[in-house]
């Protein structure tokens, strides 16, 4: 994607982006819900994504100083990405099987 007016566009915030966007949007429906797989799942997505934006700021802040996460790291960032997708279609999946 080009890059606009020295704006860089990186996949991986939009993927956290989009995950807080989601996971804002469908917080207190599916704690109201009461049902009890879906409150864990609102959970770990909670964890989740907390862990993933601290190592994003991390990313930042070494970007900063010229300097960039380890192979690890980078690993783990693709690995948050990938559980919360993982999650969030299991509460989907979820939250379908109670309606009707």
């Amino acid at each position: 994607m080009p890059e606009i007016h020295g704006l860089k566009y990186d996949e991986s915030d939009m993927a956290l982006f989009h995950a807080k966007l989601s996971f804002h949007s469908t917080i207190e429906e599916r704690i109201a819900s009461g049902d009890s797989n879906l409150s864990s799942i609102a959970d770990a997505q909670s964890k989740l994504i907390r862990r993933w934006d601290m190592l994003k700021c991390m990313e930042k802040e070494m970007a900063d100083k010229g300097k960039s996460l380890d192979p690890a790291e980078r690993k783990q960032l693709a690995q948050y990405q990938w559980r919360y997708k993982h999650l969030e279609e299991l509460a989907r999946g979820q939250a379908s099987g109670h309606k009707g």
